[in-house]
């Protein structure tokens, strides 16, 4: 490679992974989800730039081989950043990037492989082994179709996951002087899990680096986004079982209980054919009410 193209690949890389760290940035700040949402496909855009500059020999690991700890999590970052903001269909351009040098990236690593399988529905024969198992080994076990209290398991991945992250190059830079690179700290690839593995996040919802009202935002609104993906079906129910989705503003199609994430304590008992509101100001963006799974409250105004 020439010093020219060299500069070349360097600066491309340099807008790409400013740019995906730009929209964590704006995350950390609180900007509506649905502003973030609008974002992610520039981000893409960017990656897929410089993808092409990289142009590896066959067989040569580069910096999007998930055999790199801090790739690995850059490549997790962005299919749940695809996924989590309504943008499934983004997901085929990271895996376009990666099946370039399937050498290094696919069939290595049993976690990233059943996320994709999840994802695309293309399952790539793997042994249940991981390239970082210090960092994933919890959240690759709740993701194991045997798995034991999937909660447990996804809470133990975030209690050790800024520890395990301190070989990357983001690790500690709250405490920079200037704070000039520092983005937040985020583990996405686990609210990921969460929503494809339809987990319920209770018991880790508040953890300080699990983003909470991404997760939420993306059930509710995963029939829009997505509505093949194998995740739309909650645990154990049949696909002709799936929850509805109704938008603000649209009448109630079936009596019972609703909820929205766009307001806390939000669930009600709705008859069929009452409007359902409009939360205004929410950092959710557009209203969708989900029927709740528990149908068993009291059935009066007011009861929960």
């Amino acid at each position: 490679m020439t010093l020219r193209e060299g500069a070349r690949v360097s600066y491309a890389w340099k807008v790409a992974s400013e740019s995906l760290q730009l929209l964590i940035l704006r995350y950390t700040a609180g900007l509506p989800i649905a502003d973030l949402s609008q974002e992610i496909s520039s981000v893409i855009a960017a990656f897929d730039v410089f993808v092409p500059l990289e142009n590896p020999r066959p067989n040569e690991a580069h910096s999007l081989t998930i055999t790199q700890l801090e790739a690995y999590v850059y490549v997790m970052w962005l299919l749940a950043l695809c996924r989590l903001l309504g943008h499934a269909e983004l997901v085929s351009a990271v895996m376009r990037w990666l099946d370039k040098n399937a050498e290094f990236n696919r069939g290595r690593d049993g976690l990233f492989e059943a996320v994709v399988e999840k994802l695309t529905g293309r399952k790539e024969p793997v042994e249940r082994v991981l390239l970082h198992p210090a960092a994933y080994r919890p959240l690759a076990k709740a993701t194991a179709p045997d798995a034991q209290d999937r909660p447990t398991l996804v809470k133990e991945f975030l209690d050790g996951w800024y520890k395990n992250m301190k070989d990357c190059y983001w690790h500690n830079t709250h405490t920079d002087k200037e704070g000039s690179s520092y983005f937040g700290y985020w583990a996405f690839e686990a609210a990921l899990v969460t929503v494809l593995w339809d987990i319920d996040d209770t018991s880790y919802r508040d953890h300080l680096v699990y983003p909470k009202d991404l997760a939420d935002w993306a059930r509710e609104h995963r029939a829009r986004s997505s509505p093949n993906d194998p995740s739309n079906t909650p645990a154990g129910a049949a696909s002709s079982e799936r929850q509805s989705y109704v938008p603000g503003g649209d009448p109630c199609p079936q009596a019972g209980w609703w909820f929205t994430v766009a307001q806390s304590d939000s669930r009600r008992y709705f008859e069929k054919g009452e409007i359902m509101p409009i939360i205004k100001g929410s950092r959710f963006g557009d209203t969708y009410w989900q029927r709740a799974n528990e149908q068993d409250a009291p059935k009066h105004p007011g009861g929960q």
